[in-house]
């Protein structure tokens, strides 16, 4: 009996957490479709941001001099 109790809290102590990670995931979901949705309107900003990313890697990968 004493086992189960201290596996029901155990769990009720993770539930914070999750409910953290959750929201955390909800906003960058949010915030993908509303790039996603961007996007899909303005095909020439696609292409901007694209190559603003192929730049980015770039620079991140290129050794520091």
């Amino acid at each position: 009996m004493t086992g189960d109790v201290n596996e029901e809290v155990a769990a009720a102590s993770v539930v914070p957490e999750y409910e953290a990670k959750i929201a955390a995931l909800e906003r960058n979901v949010g915030q993908l479709t509303m790039k996603v949705d961007l996007l899909e309107k303005t095909p020439r900003l696609h292409l901007v941001m694209r190559q603003r990313e192929l730049i980015d890697q770039g620079a991140a990968l290129s050794p520091s001099a």
